[in-house]
Parts: structure tokens; sequence; C-alpha cells
């Protein structure tokens, strides 16, 4: 049984697991943007049988986050997704959707729960300005990220930045913004990494690697368990050398509309 979300929709949610990024995806959408909200939609998934919650689903214009636990009943949740209108669906890898038609990308869920040693104190970090941020990011994506349109990301990010349900680290170099890193979403236990781009110009100089240390740093000494959910065979390297470790896969579905 899938119903409308109450209000304690975050309580159900982290009663069944705090250790998810897509229940936190879901938690931070919902503590930025009201449920009275046209555009966005909240529910919880409900064992028929024993009343329990199994999991948890949000909407956002057509796009959905699905909050899959082992006792979620897979083939309702699909039903769901087919009717409500989803243009694209992001879950966790373990789990099958049946969507008829739909393409699916798949990729690889990294984990970061210790601090980074020795980080190199003498390069400063900011919050970068929204526009310098996407100018970096639309200059550092590739097929595995197309960026949204301006207008729809300065509003998003300003937002979300307004309710702390994400942040934004920049580091600069020759009075420009050299690399940056932010948060896709932030809940009380965990935090989702995104948008990590560096200058093309000041690659493999350091500049990627230290924004990415700074916030994650900031967010577990904040007791957030820190996910970023990679492309597969993206920046494989990368992420390894900076220590995060697989704990899972990603499945991200498109219908056709």
């Amino acid at each position: 049984m899938i119903v409308t979300a109450k209000e304690d929709f975050i309580n159900l949610i982290t009663s069944i697991s705090i250790d998810d990024p897509f229940a936190c995806r879901i938690i931070s959408q919902y503590n930025s943007y009201d449920s009275s909200l046209a555009f966005v939609d909240y529910w919880t998934v409900i064992d028929d049988t024993t009343g329990n919650i199994t999991g948890a689903i949000s909407r956002c214009g057509t796009n959905f986050i699905l909050f899959i636990t082992t006792d979620t009943d897979i083939n309702e949740v699909s039903s769901f997704m087919r009717i409500a209108g989803a243009s694209s669906v992001i879950c966790n890898g373990d789990y099958e959707l049946d969507l008829f038609g739909s393409k699916c990308v798949k990729g690889v869920i990294l984990k970061k729960s210790t601090t980074f040693e020795m980080l190199d104190n003498t390069i400063y970090v900011y919050t970068p300005d929204i526009e310098s941020a996407y100018d970096l990011i639309v200059k550092c994506a590739d097929k595995n990220f197309v960026p949204p349109q301006f207008d729809d990301f300065y509003v998003d990010v300003n937002h979300k930045l307004r309710h702390n349900t994400m942040r934004m680290c920049g580091i600069s170099a020759d009075n420009k913004l050299a690399a940056v890193a932010m948060t896709v979403a932030e809940s009380a236990n965990g935090a989702v990494l995104g948008a990590v781009a560096c200058h093309p110009d000041y690659r493999k100089q350091g500049y990627g690697s230290s924004v990415v240390k700074y916030i994650t740093n900031l967010l577990i000494l904040e007791n957030k368990t820190v996910y970023l959910h990679r492309a597969k065979n993206a920046n494989q390297s990368f992420y390894n050398n900076l220590g995060f470790e697989e704990s899972g896969m990603w499945k991200e579905y498109y219908l056709g509309r």
C-alpha cells in the first residue's frame, strides 16, 4: 500500500534506516520543499499485512526518488511509477523495477565515514557564488552528467542553501574558480556529494581532491555519512585514491513521455 506522507514522514524513514543515500535524498527534499507545493509529493510504502513501513517515495516535477528495502513490494512500486507520470526514477541498484520501455543507467555508490588527515591548510576554501559554480560545472560536463538550465539550477540551489539542505565549497586560482563540490542532499545523518568539478587548466594540481576532502570533513565532523553516486567507469581512480569505498549500486530509469 502506498499512501500520502504524514507529519511523521521523516521519523518513519529513519526508523527503517539512518544509513541510506536514497533515504537521505528524500528527507533532504522534504526539508527543502514543503508537501503543500504543487511540484512535489511524498509517499510512504506500507506492508498490507503487517502495517509496517517498508519504503518511501518522493517526487519533484516528474523525477522520482525511491527508498526501497528488502520488505518493499517491488511490483506495487513499479506499477505506481508507471501510472504516476515519472520521467526518471532513481533507486538502489539491488532492485529491478518493471518499467516498460524504460532506459536504465547504472553506477556505483561510494561511501566515506572517516575524516581525511593532513589537509593542505594553505588552500583557502570558500562558498562561491552560484553563477560561477554553474559555469564551472557546465565547462566540466560530459556524457555522464548534463547540467540543468541555469535558471532552474539557480532557483533550486539558492533555495536549498537558504534552508541548509545543501552546501557548496570552492577553491580559486588566479582569481577564478578552479574547483567546486557541493552536497545535492543532506539529512541529519547523511549527505550526498555531487557536481564535483575542476577546471581543465587546474587539474592534477590537487584542487579537486582538496575541495572534496574539505567538504567531506565538514560533513563527517557533523556525524554525517558521506555518499557519492559515481557513474559507471567514471573517475574511478580519483575516488579510490581518496579512500571512498563502494557500498552498493544505483540505477536510474528514464521513461519516454
